[in-house]
């Protein structure tokens, strides 16, 4: 208790809320204090400092207190301002989430030493309006014109390529011997095969290739752009040499009885169709779902505004980049903070909010819990249940695992308590 009082009267701090999450420390630690630590690092200047003309440690007090003072100086800041900033915090009974930020420092031998530190807190959230939410979910209809469509996607997992006699259009497959040319280097490629998309194709290539016929030859000249996505060809000049061999196109099979017996042993198309519309129908109301869902967690945090951290937006900006950067050769980060700042920051709140109505309805995750989840992974990717135990066994993973499973149960919880209207709506004509 004694050490404590010590503590109390060497050490003063108050502490300022600037926002939720931020929190500015005054501190001022005795002048005893500063002289004790003054005393301190002289002695061991004066005992490990070698100064010409003098034996090591035998330097009077004066000279070595003269020839070491911004060292010492230097040195009993740094000893100090951690260690007082590390009992402030605990005094004033606060968690920081980042490192301080140290500014206006008072300090010189014979007088206290002052200075502030900004930090950030975990900021305390009060959730409230999370139940009797009203909202609407709605279900898109499924009409002809989606059923036609993905027959018709059906049709072409089962095309067949015919040859043709005519020239080549838009879409067609074109059977190709080629010779590349590149730095004095020569490719011999046979019965190669082009598909002539007017997407995805170069430029050069659909120029030479549309209209061509079998036998035609054609010279292609490309100058590849400094940011192509192969880098072996990235602002390269490469000649091409084609000779076209055959030219097809896609025959889809016709929609028909027969064709609905053969994709899945259904009597006829209109039993194929039927399917469709159910699968297409259970899909739709799914979506509907998962669209309610996300509906309830955005009107939670909407409702329960508050600011966010900069240290864990900025977390959370910098691990997006991260992973953008791991997929993709340029990334513009510039432009990735300011597009997602604010999702980033309605992310960081909900994960704050479900934490916390988690903890006022007493929602946990337990073993059983765990155990389904990890039966139902195990059964999507077609594996046995034990080795996706082994699979999912890590630290980071199970972490993961127990979150999703939470935040699962906390939007059930969510959906149990709020005033739902269904809708059914028509697609916009063309919307897939």
């Amino acid at each position: 208790m004694a050490e404590q009082n010590e503590k109390e009267k060497d050490l003063k701090v108050s502490v300022t809320e600037d926002k939720a999450w931020k929190r500015i420390l005054d501190i001022e630690l005795s002048k005893e204090k500063v002289d004790d630590e003054f005393d301190a690092v002289f002695e061991k200047y004066k005992t490990h400092s070698k100064i010409p003309g003098f034996r090591k440690g035998k330097a009077p007090m004066e000279l070595v207190k003269l020839r070491f003072k911004d060292a010492m100086e230097k040195d009993v800041v740094e000893s100090l301002v951690p260690k007082a900033f590390e009992d402030a915090v605990k005094e004033a009974n606060l968690s920081p989430i980042s490192l301080p930020v140290v500014k206006d420092l008072q300090f010189q031998k014979g007088m206290p030493l002052k200075f502030k530190a900004e930090i950030e807190v975990k900021p305390e959230v009060e959730v409230k309006n999370y139940k009797g939410i009203e909202v609407v979910k709605k279900i898109r209809q499924v009409t002809e014109e989606d059923v036609n469509r993905s027959l018709n996607y059906l049709r072409e997992d089962f095309a067949e390529l015919h040859p043709v006699e005519r020239t080549a259009k838009f879409y067609d497959h074109l059977i190709v011997d080629l010779v590349k040319h590149q730095e004095g280097k020569e490719d011999k490629l046979e019965n190669q095969q082009l598909f002539l998309d007017p997407h995805n194709m170069i430029r050069e290539f659909q120029d030479a290739l549309i209209k061509a016929k079998a036998g035609d030859e054609k010279e292609i000249d490309v100058n590849y752009q400094p940011d192509f996505h192969n880098k072996k060809l990235a602002g390269k000049n490469v000649k091409y040499l084609i000779k076209v061999k055959q030219i097809k196109e896609k025959v889809l099979p016709e929609a028909n009885d027969d064709f609905a017996k053969m994709v899945g042993g259904y009597k006829n198309l209109a039993e194929l169709k039927s399917k469709i519309k159910e699968d297409l129908s259970k899909k739709a109301t799914l979506d509907a779902e998962k669209n309610l869902r996300n509906e309830l967690i955005n009107r939670v945090v909407k409702l329960n505004f508050f600011e966010v951290p900069e240290t864990v937006l900025n977390f959370y900006l910098d691990s997006l980049i991260e992973d953008l950067k791991k997929k993709y050769q340029k990334v513009d980060e510039a432009k990735i903070r300011e597009e997602y700042q604010q999702i980033g920051a309605a992310h960081i709140r909900w994960d704050y909010l479900l934490h916390k109505i988690a903890e006022k309805e007493k929602i946990e995750v337990n073993e059983e819990d765990i155990e389904e989840w990890t039966k139902k992974f195990a059964k999507d990717y077609k594996m046995e249940k034990e080795k996706a135990k082994e699979l999912l066994e890590t630290p980071q993973n199970t972490k993961r695992i127990r979150e999703n499973i939470l935040e699962e149960k906390v939007v059930d919880s969510l959906l149990k308590n709020a005033v739902i209207k269904e809708e059914s709506f028509l697609p916009e004509k063309g919307e897939l």
